[in-house]
């Protein structure tokens, strides 16, 4: 009997050992299931590989679950089937340089490519120079397993995959230099340590969104993107057709459509971003108080009346008769500014010494050595013969502000110069003088110089010299203001006192309206880059008193109504035109929507950059019935950017400029006759009248105004003239 129940509790033990390793295997069997189905739906996260893949999958199971969970629809499923095959790319020309940044400091990068188009695989060779690629789309790998990615390229070139086929997940895998000056050969996967990835995990039937980008210079160009398994034997081959699909198809979009565009780490919309600061940054982006001028409170115009007593106005230089055609240009002068605005560009290197040899105490044999006189040591022996190092040499050397030797001569032959400027022992008579005249009234006794923001020169050698005087004062409660004021100084003697009076009828408005009149045509990119511009503007002054007037010659690449309706303007008018493009019959199309004469027009171009000061330097640089503004401007250099400017001073060009609306009527507008049906030269026309009919032109370097490199390629033709680049 026991020996029986002894054998009965055997058995039990028994049926409870199986039942227990079937209930394992059947927990083994629905934890692998359960991990199978999850894995479908959840894409993982791409680390470096270890040599056990399940134990590595099962490791970051937990980690996965902190990732959002995204599921894909009937309808995202078609449009893959829809799309596969290519990928989008995009192509960016004029665009100098081999490195990725000047691609990303290019203002048009990323929305604005010249080109849209597809290919069919990850290997390209255009064949062109001087263009940047960015090629985006889904991946789609064909079984679940590590990858390794390679790239090569000439010249520099970088690939980046997202954690799933969100942009927003993107991170960067492999690339080729970082100066531009690094590349590679065809398929040569092995020469930077940078080129291969670290192995990805890719689950199949899921899709992830990559980017590939390519800086071009010149010589030979190609890019290649190439994957393997992470196994001893496998090789890399590029990605082909088959494992990839569209991020967007564009074959229908105009080129003004933007808004589907993706914006990653790697290729994200810099236009607002401001420019970097560090202790490399180049002079002419380096913040100045001018740049700001649009923010101070101006003192109360009351406080200024009959500060100075009033004179006549009436400038040698200001003509009293027409002028022959396309003399004006030889007849205007540049104004002088302090402090210095570091318009000049000192980082060109093809005429960093024609500068110099304008300096009457330069001296051509001797070159920079010239400004050198050496001294004698008494501790050495003067032995020098023959050619250097001389070791023991020293020297004295006299103070050289280069900056204020120059002049209107230096500034038309030397077009890196920028503007001229003013020494301080010139202007601080004349800021001492308008202190004193401020503390003599009993409104503005109490109010001292905080700092000296601004003053402008134009002189008359037979006369005396007007000034524009800008200070930044503070009142005795602690407010600062600002004062803007025309002087003029008669008599100008350093060892007196300068005797400032009120040039009569000569202020400036600081609420005229400001209309930018622009004609286009088939100009998509850029025509939405000027809107943007404006907006700029507009955000950063919160000035209600600008407007904005396109004029459009049956623009077939974007809906300019549309665009101009969902832009963020105090103010806009859109005029519709006809036939062949015409600058100069476009432009008056523009003024004629203005009905206040009283209002200022400023006649411009697309392809610019605009300081947020544009607006107020206008404004005080036009004087109804005495003076118009034609600010000159920067082309930069191909492959240079607002960021990295390097160019040169557009001097002979005036086809930029403000005017009041009296005043463009008075002289009978722009030439439509003559121009017609050409453009090229209706700038200098206008200036002619401009200065024939008795007014001033203002001549000035506007700091951080550029004119971004462009090809004549695809600009405006007409019938009956060749294309001419504005």
């Amino acid at each position: 009997m026991l020996a029986l129940r002894t054998l009965n509790q055997r058995r039990l033990m028994v049926y409870f050992f199986y039942l227990l390793i079937i209930c394992i295997l059947f927990y083994i069997f629905i934890y692998l299931g359960s991990y199978y189905v999850y894995s479908r739906d959840k894409i993982l996260p791409a680390v470096p590989v270890t040599t056990d893949l399940s134990k590595d999958i099962r490791k970051r199971e937990s980690a996965a679950d902190n990732e959002t969970q995204e599921t894909e629809d009937e309808d995202d499923e078609l449009a893959d089937k829809t799309y596969q095959g290519r990928v989008n790319m995009h192509v960016f020309e004029d665009c100098c340089g081999g490195s990725l940044d000047q691609l990303r400091n290019n203002l048009l990068y990323p929305l604005f490519p010249n080109v849209r188009t597809s290919v069919s695989r990850l290997a390209v060779s255009p064949q062109g120079n001087s263009y940047g690629l960015r090629i985006f789309g889904f991946l789609h790998p064909a079984e679940t397993n590590e990858y390794i990615f390679a790239v090569a390229s000439d010249d520099n070139s970088e690939f980046w995959l997202s954690l799933n086929k969100s942009p927003k997940k993107l991170q960067l895998l492999a690339y080729v230099g970082e100066t531009g000056n690094e590349w590679t050969a065809p398929g040569e996967y092995w020469k930077f340590a940078t080129q291969i990835s670290k192995p990805v995990l890719l689950v199949k039937d899921r899709k992830y969104f990559f980017e590939v980008l390519l800086k071009q210079n010149t010589g030979m160009d190609h890019l290649e993107i190439a994957w393997s398994l992470n196994q001893g034997n496998s090789t890399f081959s590029v990605i082909t057709s088959e494992y990839l699909s569209l991020y967007k198809d564009e074959s229908s979009l105009l080129m003004g459509d933007i808004e589907h565009v993706p914006q990653t780490k790697a290729s994200y919309d810099r236009f607002l971003e401001p420019n970097p600061l560090s202790l490399h940054q180049r002079e002419i982006i380096r913040e100045d108080p001018r740049d700001h001028i649009y923010k101070y409170k101006m003192l109360e115009e009351s406080f200024l009346k009959d500060l100075f007593p009033e004179c006549d106005y009436k400038p040698s230089y200001v003509l009293k008769e027409h002028i022959g055609r396309y003399q004006g240009v030889y007849l205007v002068q540049f104004s002088s500014v302090y402090p210095n605005d570091y318009t000049r560009q000192t980082n060109d290197q093809n005429d960093g010494m024609c500068f110099y040899r304008q300096d009457p105490s330069f001296l051509a044999d001797k070159g920079l050595e010239g400004y050198l006189t050496e001294v004698e040591d008494p501790d050495v022996q003067n032995t020098y013969k023959g050619e250097g190092p001389f070791w023991h040499r020293v020297y004295d050397v006299n103070p050289l502000n280069a900056a204020s030797k120059q002049t209107t001569i230096v500034a038309n032959s030397c077009r890196t110069s920028g503007n001229i400027v003013m020494s301080q022992s010139q202007a601080l008579p004349i800021v001492t003088a308008f202190l004193k005249a401020l503390h003599s009234r009993e409104d503005t006794q109490g109010y001292s110089l905080l700092r000296v923001v601004n003053v402008v020169k134009r002189e008359d050698k037979d006369l005396g010299s007007r000034y524009l005087v800008e200070l930044e004062l503070v009142d005795p409660q602690g407010q600062t203001v600002l004062v803007s004021r025309y002087i003029y100084a008669q008599d100008e003697n350093s060892s007196k006192p300068a005797l400032l009076c009120s040039p009569k009828a000569f202020n400036w408005n600081p609420s005229a309206t400001v209309h930018i009149i622009v004609a286009v045509k088939d100009q998509a990119r850029w025509i939405i880059q000027f809107i943007r511009e404006m907006e700029k503007i507009y955000q950063a002054t919160g000035d209600k008193n600008f407007n904005v007037i396109i004029v459009d010659y049956n623009s077939s690449d974007i809906n300019i109504e549309k665009r101009l309706e969902m832009a963020k303007l105090p103010s806009y008018k859109l005029k519709k035109m006809g036939g062949n493009f015409e600058r100069s019959g476009g432009l008056q199309a523009g003024i004629d929507l203005v009905e206040d004469e009283h209002s200022i027009l400023f006649l411009c171009d697309l392809h610019l950059y605009y300081p947020v000061t544009i607006i107020n330097s206008i404004r005080k640089h036009c004087v109804e019935g005495k003076m118009v503004y034609a600010p000159v401007v920067m082309r930069l250099d191909c492959g240079a950017s607002p960021r990295t400017p390097n160019g040169f001073w557009e001097i002979a060009g005036y086809g930029l400029m403000g005017i009041y609306k009296s005043d463009m009527d008075r002289i009978g507008g722009m030439n439509t006759v003559e121009f017609k049906d050409k453009w090229g030269g209706e700038d200098w026309e206008l200036l002619d009248r401009v200065l024939g009919n008795g007014l001033e032109v203002e001549r000035l370097h506007l700091k951080n105004f550029f004119h971004h490199f462009h090809s004549k390629r695809g600009m405006w033709v007409n019938s009956n003239s060749e294309k001419k680049e504005k």
